[in-house]
């Protein structure tokens, strides 16, 4: 996928993380912050997921181009560091095997010390088998920019940083006896378990990027459902949070104004801002038109529709209800035109180049009807439950309500995705921006 060639991938998504972290702390109470960032909180409990799932791929990827015995090591750290997010590194003795403490002092058995070396043993000869055998041709393709070389660095740059977020605070209560508020308290826990559940992620990026330089299954043509695997990939990821979360955490993490609906308009923003940095050859109607579209849903996503008067203007029931006022009715006209405009346009100026390029099976166009059914679906999941307790008197247990709002929050996250895919791969199939448009 051309997406990987890009050098700076892994930086992006570490700054984004950093973002996404000040925007939650800045939307969310800091109680409600803390607990989601809370140790075995829901952001460390998909870390977990994450790494599992860097494992799954690195084994079953790496096998055409990466010997035994690095696949190993590479399993080997990954899998040491799950368990140092599972803190399973606290399980030997009272005191964490990481720390110097835990070394240099007395207190502890030299029993339980020589068990931690018997345990470290393998971390310490992986560590020592990429010194050995990548280092220069790391240090070399980093100095060339290559994009896993950048990413191995962003990497290491996290996991720095993000051990110093998770010491900051307690060295300065330790040393100089400061005391800091829970909205300080907030920002640093979150910018420390964001940037740390990003790893895993910039372990597979960077995969994929030495698999792009040094590997040899890059070479056929890329697959025109990148899109549908990015929505059933989404969907399966709500099922695997389910059933790892507790119910509470999950609630918490999907919720109206939580994480993953902040998350979503963060993603909303950066589509209207590649849209517009990077769409300036698209005629004038049609870049406006998708800019109104990104924006309308943005305001959606906000539930601004539910602002004009106590009906959401998007239901059938406003209009067709006498309880609303004709004043209501006019200015909600006035507020919903442009959005109609922009959807007609974009359905008589180019519904007949978009059902061809599908026939063709064109990637972009394959990501348009994408998002298509992915906003059906996830609207279908936001009202199937309302519906059937209304018409049916049916009534369901807490984790059926969860598992409904996830599925829906985690799709309705990917429809800004998908059109930053689209967008992209329109961009690399006519080699322009949009250039027939």
């Amino acid at each position: 996928m051309a997406l990987f060639k890009f050098s700076w991938l892994t930086v992006c998504i570490a700054v984004f993380a950093s973002v996404s972290a000040l925007v939650s702390c800045f939307f969310m109470p800091s109680e409600s912050m803390i607990h989601f960032v809370r140790e075995n909180g829901p952001v460390e409990n998909l870390t977990l997921v994450f790494y599992v799932v860097a494992i799954a791929f690195i084994l079953y990827s790496g096998r055409s181009f990466l010997t035994v015995r690095t696949r190993v090591a590479v399993t080997v750290l990954l899998a040491y560091m799950f368990m140092r997010e599972a803190s399973l590194h606290k399980s030997v003795s009272t005191m964490s095997i990481l720390k110097s403490k835990f070394w240099l002092g007395s207190q502890i058995p030299w029993t339980d010390k020589l068990l931690a070396i018997a345990i470290l043993a393998p971390v310490l000869w992986a560590l020592f088998y990429f010194v050995e055998k990548y280092i220069r041709q790391w240090w070399s393709d980093l100095r060339r920019k290559d994009g896993y070389a950048v990413g191995v660095f962003v990497f290491l740059a996290v996991l720095v940083i993000s051990k110093i977020f998770d010491r900051s605070l307690n060295m300065m209560h330790e040393m100089w006896g400061w005391h800091f508020d829970s909205w300080v308290e907030a920002m640093v826990t979150g910018q420390e378990e964001y940037l740390e559940c990003i790893l895993p992620l910039l372990v597979l990026v960077s995969f994929y990027q030495y698999r792009e330089v040094y590997g040899t299954l890059w070479k056929q043509a890329d697959s025109p459902f990148v899109s549908v695997w990015l929505a059933l990939l989404a969907s399966f990821s709500a099922l695997i949070c389910q059933v790892v979360l507790p119910t509470g955490d999950m609630s918490l993490f999907v919720q109206e104004n939580g994480t993953v609906e902040t998350l979503t308009l963060v993603a909303y923003v950066v589509a209207i801002i590649v849209v517009v940095c990077f769409g300036r050859r698209v005629v004038l109607p049609t870049r406006c038109a998708i800019l109104m579209v990104l924006a309308y849903m943005f305001m959606g996503e906000m539930d601004l529709h539910k602002r004009i008067s106590s009906e959401s203007i998007l239901k059938i029931r406003f209009w067709l209800g006498s309880q609303i006022p004709v004043a209501d009715k006019l200015l909600a006209v006035l507020v919903l035109f442009p959005l109609a405009w922009s959807i007609a346009y974009l359905i008589l100026r180019h519904a007949r180049i978009f059902i061809g390029e599908l026939v063709r099976k064109r990637a972009w166009s394959v990501s348009v009807l994408t998002f298509f059914v992915v906003l059906a679906v996830s609207k279908s999941i936001d009202r199937m439950v309302s519906v059937l307790t209304d018409f049916s008197c049916m009534y369901f247990p807490d984790w059926v309500l969860v598992l409904r709002t996830s599925q829906e929050e985690f799709l309705e996250f990917l429809l800004p995705v998908l059109v930053l895919v689209a967008f992209l791969q329109y961009r690399q199939q006519t080699g322009g921006f949009f250039r027939h448009l």
